[in-house]
C-alpha cells in the first residue's frame, strides 16, 4: 500500500485565526436573498468568458472517470485543465496585465513562473475549488445549463460549437478534421500526464500556450459568442436576473449606476418602478434586512472608532452614548420586526430569529451595546473551522479594547445605505465584457 504524505501549501492568511470580514455574522442571510435576486451569480464574478473555458474543459475532461484524482490524491481533471489555462494566460500576457484582470489564481501562477516551477496543488490556490475560476463560475454555468454535473448541459453544447467556429478551431468539439482536433488532443494529453504527476507537465514555454491563451482571454471574445452569453443570462426574461439586466442596458438603469452617488439601494429604488410584483416583494425584504443590518453594523463600528481614538480600555458608559449607538437602540427592535416579517415570505424568518432574536431592545442603552458585544464574540466562535479572534478584547472590569488590527479611522457611515453587495457591480461587469452598456 503507497502510503501519501500530507498535502501542504504555501501560507494563506484564509487559513488564520484572524476572521476579518463579517464580524456580526449579517452576510450569510444576504448571500442568500442575492442569490434569489441573481441566480447564479456570485459577489467575485467578473468576467463571463470563464464559461466559455469551462465548457471547453468539461470537453476536455469528459472522458474521465468522475471520481478520477491525481497522484496527490486531491486533484480532479478539471483542475489539472485549468493549471493550463492559468499557465498559458499569464505566460502570453505576463506583462499586460489588463488582459488577464479578474483572472483567478495569477498571483499564485506569476510567482510560479517566477521561480521556474510547474503549478500544481503546492503553488495554485489554497481552495481552488472555491477560488479558482471554475470555484467561482461554477453557480453560474449550473445555472445557465452551461455545465450539469461536470458536463457540457444543453447551453453548454451551444455555446462551444459557437466559439469553435469563431475561434476557426474546428473539430475541438465538432469532430471535424482541423486545427481544434489538434488542439482538443494537445490538452487532452496534458491533463493526462497532469494527473499522473499531479502537476503542470509542460513546461513555461510550451508552443500552445499563446494559442490557449489567445482562445480563452477574457476580454477576446467574438460578437455571435457574447450574443450567446447574453441571450442566457436573459433566457427567462421574467426572472429577477432579467429584469435587473434589462434595468441597466436600458438608458434610466445605465445613467444611474454610472453616477458617482449611486448606491445599489438607490438603484433598487429605480427599478422598483419597473419590476414585477414578486421582485418588488423580494427588493423590499432586502431593503428591510439592511435597514437592521446597517443600524447593528454602525452601531459596532462607532464602538470600534471610539475605541480607536481612546486606544485604551472603554467602558459601557462610554460606548451607549455613542450615536450611532442610540440610534440603533432607538430603532432596533421595529427594524427586527419589520426584516422578519419580510424574511418569513422566504423561510429566512427562523435562522434570523435564531441568529439574532437577542439583539431587540431589552433594557438601557448600556445593557443593549453589552449584548451587541457579546453577539460579535459568539459570531467569531462560531467561524469554521476552529472559531476566529474577535475584534475586540474583553477585560475582567467589563471594559473593552479593540485589537490592532481592526481600528478605525473613521467613525460609523450612519447614511443608511446597504451593508452588503447584492450582485450589481458583478452584473455589470458582465454588460460591460459583452459591451451591452456603455462605462463611461
Amino acid at each position: 500500500m503507497t502510503l501519501l504524505a500530507p498535502l501542504l501549501t504555501e501560507y494563506d492568511k484564509i487559513a488564520d485565526s484572524e476572521g476579518s470580514l463579517d464580524p456580526l455574522g449579517l452576510s450569510l442571510i444576504a448571500d442568500r436573498l442575492g442569490s434569489k435576486l441573481a441566480p447564479g451569480v456570485r459577489e467575485r464574478m467578473k468576467h463571463p468568458r470563464f464559461l466559455t473555458a469551462m465548457a471547453a474543459g468539461a470537453i476536455i475532461c469528459t472522458e474521465d472517470d468522475d471520481d478520477r484524482v491525481a497522484q496527490d490524491g486531491v486533484t480532479p481533471p478539471y483542475q489539472v485543465y485549468e493549471w493550463y489555462v492559468v499557465q498559458a494566460l499569464v505566460k502570453y500576457f505576463g506583462n499586460n496585465t489588463d488582459e488577464i484582470r479578474g483572472l483567478p489564481g495569477r498571483e499564485k501562477a506569476t510567482d510560479a513562473m517566477r521561480k521556474g516551477v510547474p503549478l500544481c496543488a503546492q503553488n495554485y490556490l489554497k481552495a481552488p475549488s472555491v477560488f479558482g475560476f471554475h470555484g467561482v463560475y461554477r453557480t453560474l454555468a449550473e445555472d445557465l445549463d452551461i455545465l450539469r454535473q461536470g458536463r457540457l448541459g444543453e447551453a453548454g453544447d451551444r455555446l462551444i460549437r459557437i466559439w469553435e467556429t469563431e475561434q476557426d478551431l474546428a473539430g475541438f468539439y465538432s469532430r471535424e478534421q482541423g486545427p481544434g482536433a489538434s488542439l482538443r488532443q494537445a490538452l487532452k494529453n496534458a491533463v493526462k500526464d497532469g494527473l499522473d504527476k499531479s502537476k503542470v507537465s509542460r513546461e513555461w514555454n510550451w508552443s500552445l500556450n499563446r494559442t490557449i491563451a489567445e482562445k480563452f482571454a477574457p476580454y477576446r471574445a467574438k460578437a455571435k459568442e457574447n450574443e450567446a452569453l447574453f441571450a442566457m443570462l436573459c433566457e427567462e426574461p421574467s426572472s429577477y436576473r432579467s429584469q435587473i439586466i434589462n434595468f441597466l442596458i436600458s438608458n434610466e438603469g445605465n445613467r444611474l449606476w454610472l453616477k458617482e452617488d449611486t448606491t445599489e439601494k438607490k438603484l433598487h429604488a429605480s427599478l422598483l418602478k419597473s419590476a414585477s410584483p414578486d421582485l418588488r416583494e423580494l427588493l423590499e425584504c432586502i431593503r428591510s434586512y439592511e435597514h437592521f443590518a446597517r443600524l447593528i453594523q454602525d452601531a459596532f463600528d462607532d464602538c470600534l472608532w471610539h475605541m480607536s481614538r481612546k486606544q485604551g480600555k472603554t467602558n459601557i458608559k462610554e460606548l451607549a452614548g455613542l450615536e450611532a449607538v442610540n440610534l440603533a437602540h432607538k430603532n432596533v427592535t421595529d427594524a427586527f420586526t419589520n426584516a422578519c416579517d419580510q424574511l418569513r415570505l422566504y423561510g429566512y424568518e427562523s435562522e434570523f430569529i435564531y441568529g439574532f432574536g437577542h439583539l431587540p431592545v431589552n433594557g438601557n442603552c448600556g445593557t443593549w451595546v453589552e449584548q451587541l458585544m457579546d453577539h460579535h464574540f459568539t459570531m467569531q466562535k462560531k467561524k469554521l473551522p476552529l472559531g476566529k479572534n474577535p475584534w475586540i478584547d474583553r477585560y475582567d472590569d467589563n471594559t473593552y479594547c479593540v485589537r490592532p488590527l481592526y481600528r478605525r479611522d473613521e467613525p460609523a457611515r450612519m447614511d443608511d445605505s446597504y451593508v452588503h453587495p447584492y450582485r450589481t457591480n458583478a452584473v455589470w461587469s458582465f454588460l460591460t465584457d459583452l459591451k451591452r452598456v456603455r462605462n463611461e
